[in-house]
């Protein structure tokens, strides 16, 4: 029996435990390799229903659960898509945020991948089962401009009920000035698409336009009732942001950034808009932008590392927390009360990651996530009112009774002066002299490694030691350049490596780099450029060629002279398409100077990464006389979410370790 202390008095089972389907319980692969039983988990706004997402079939299925009946009220099948997340609109609607990969027809002139993501929102009533599929007309047509994705801005607004504000790009005949050029040859402005603003009426799909932008409109504000407060352009660097005002607009602030400012939401009382804006030392802060033209004051002055995010109230426009910090992110409170309810909670679970996912409108339940690296996340239900948790269900029911290894935070030096965060995983049991296993980040920010990884957990049921270095965010350069997308990543690897081996935990001869997406890219550059490292090393979605990625985005945001806020934002981390050092950061052009084995995973429908970056450093390895191993998979899955491709990626790493790091 486990017990919140001062608030939650006890827990127990309010869900019936999922049972799990695996072929076979003893198997490593399909026990570690299966998708959460329980993902996603959301509350509605009385309190009443949860709904989360589970596997089946061929999509994951949407369960809706009844508090008070203590049944579920309603399964929603969701064949072919992926499902990024669940919203309640209100007591009664369930908004499903969806993603679907397409294969595009072959053309030459697309070098980057013939598959995209499509992102849409559908609205469900739970009473009688019914769907719609909001803004699908405004995105699917247009003189046939086809956006693949809408903003979902504000949702549950008492005031307006069964309403959505949704943000798009849309074609609209008043902006396009025929002849004049097009989007490749930078003129977004006369193309005809447009930022625009939405009301969706969720019970009906139907959408009424709030107001359009141009073609440099890239964010907007709307308040917790849903109205609108201002706009952001962006273009060739230059931020203008815009009070709305009637039917016009007023401009109130305006500054060139290598990178786009992110609005971030208003203050309390709706006069400021909160943003996230690059100072002159290239490091984030957070700014109020006063919407009467005033000027912006920089909040937390006080606090000079890195602002990487800000949490905001579900219900008010209320600041409740910043994100702060470079290789080891905290938390500074700004609202004492939300601090109070969050660490009540957090007492109860030591040496775990909580997460509060959400809460209801008065207050009185939160449902929070519980986790921690040897221990896979359980969602709990907390009533304030009775001071009680519930037990609302285990993500990974079928590790209950597994043997998990065993994770320990270090810290060690990389570099001059510099201190890198990384979680240690152990075989069950420990050791000494393991074979290690790298696993490098997914992304320049990377995991939490204070989360559970699956992935991490397999490796080390198998024998292996693994260890998990976050990168640190380093300042912005105010010209671009190369700064995740080189040295940092190896460096630490390497360091990292080393601190394991002074250790006695590690065997330097029996080291492999694996990683995903950027690790992949990592886990590349390891094998290239510090061939006496590594025994072998795999990539899985991985990047290979970086003048090819990023003239890959060039031809997905409008081309060499685009000034589109993405391709921007891209070339601030990797700097220009011709700067030398994509190309000796490269692991396509160092090909021949691997030495490792080379295990290639890639999806052929990945829309993020496409398979190309995997078969054109097949070819050069294979030129160069390496010894490489390339497996295509085909779920269109890059994050390796679905059972499947965590099952296969598991089988072909398995083995592929087993073959050359024993």
């Amino acid at each position: 029996m486990k017990y919140l202390r001062a608030i939650v008095l006890t827990v127990t089972a309010v869900l019936a435990a999922p049972v799990w389907a695996g072929q076979s319980p003893t198997d490593p692969v399909m026990l570690f390799g299966a998708a959460p039983q329980r993902a996603g988990m959301t509350l509605s706004p009385g309190g009443r229903l949860l709904a989360w997402l589970r596997p089946a079939g061929s999509g994951p299925e949407v369960v809706v659960y009844d508090l008070h009946a203590r049944t579920i009220r309603r399964t929603l099948q969701m064949p072919d898509l992926s499902i990024p997340g669940l919203m309640w609109e209100d007591d009664g609607t369930l908004l499903i945020d969806t993603v679907q990969t397409h294969r595009l027809p072959a053309d030459a002139n697309l070098d980057w991948g013939r598959a995209i993501r499509l992102s849409r929102m559908l609205a469900v009533d739970i009473a009688s089962g019914r769907g719609r599929w909001l803004l699908a007309d405004r995105l699917n047509g247009g003189s046939g401009y086809f956006d693949t994705a809408a903003d979902l801005l504000a949702w549950d607004i008492p005031q307006k009920p069964h309403t959505a504000i949704m943000a798009a790009s849309v074609f609209d005949a008043g902006h396009y000035r025929q002849g004049t050029g097009t989007m490749i040859h930078n003129t977004r402005g006369d193309s005809g698409i447009v930022g625009a603003l939405f009301s969706v009426d969720t019970s009906t799909g139907k959408d009424q336009p709030i107001a359009y932008g141009d073609g440099f409109t890239s964010q907007w504000v709307v308040d917790s009732n849903g109205n609108l407060l201002a706009r952001a352009d962006w273009q060739l660097h230059q931020f203008t942001l815009f009070a709305h005002q009637g039917s016009d607009w007023r401009e109130i602030y305006r500054r060139i950034d290598p990178v786009e400012p992110r609005l971030a939401g208003v203050d309390q009382d709706s006069h400021s808009i909160l943003a996230i804006v690059t100072g002159r030392d290239g490091r984030q802060y957070l700014a109020a932008i006063p919407l009467d033209g005033s000027g912006p004051k920089r909040m937390l002055p006080g606090v000079q590392q890195q602002v990487l995010g800000v949490e905001m109230s579900r219900y008010a426009e209320k600041l409740t927390s910043v994100w702060v910090g470079r290789s080891d992110p905290h938390r500074i409170w700004i609202d004492t009360a939300a601090r109070s309810r969050y660490e009540s909670i957090a007492r109860a679970f030591p040496r775990r990651e909580v997460r509060v996912y959400d809460e209801s409108r008065d207050g009185g339940k939160t449902l929070a996530e519980v986790q921690g690296p040897s221990e896979p996340p359980i969602y709990y239900l907390i009533d304030f009112s009775t001071h009680h948790a519930d037990d609302a269900g285990e993500a990974y029911p079928q590790l209950a009774h597994v043997a998990l290894g065993t994770a320990s935070s270090v810290r060690y030096q990389a570099g001059a002066g510099l201190s890198v965060r990384a979680q240690v995983i152990l075989p069950p049991g420990g050791g000494k002299d393991l074979p290690l296993v790298v696993l490098a980040p997914g992304g320049p920010v990377g995991n939490d490694p204070e989360d559970f990884d699956w992935f991490a957990q397999y490796l080390a049921s198998r024998g292996y030691a693994v260890l998990k270095p976050r990168i640190a965010l380093h300042p912005l350069p105010t010209e671009g350049g190369v700064i995740y997308w080189g040295g940092v990543s190896q460096r630490y690897a390497l360091d990292g490596v080393g601190f394991l081996v002074q250790q006695g935990i590690a065997d330097p001869h029996r080291v492999c780099i694996v990683g995903v997406g950027y690790g992949g890219y990592a886990a590349l550059s390891g094998a290239a450029f510090s061939p006496a490292a590594y025994a072998c090393a795999v990539s899985v979605n991985g990047i290979s060629d970086l003048p090819r990625l990023l003239g890959q985005q060039q031809n997905v945001f409008g081309g060499a002279d685009s000034d589109h806020a993405a391709l921007a934002l891209w070339r601030t981390y990797m700097g220009p398409l011709h700067d030398p050092k994509l190309a000796e950061q490269s692991p396509l052009g160092a090909a021949g100077k691997v030495d490792a084995p080379v295990l290639l995973v890639h999806d052929e429908n990945d829309a993020v990464v496409p398979m190309m970056q995997s078969q054109e450093m097949q070819r050069a390895l294979e030129k160069a006389g390496k010894r490489v191993t390339f497996v295509k998979l085909d779920g269109g899955d890059h994050e390796l979410v679905h059972a499947q491709t965590r099952i296969a990626v598991l089988n072909a790493v398995g083995g592929f370790l087993q073959k050359f790091l024993h």
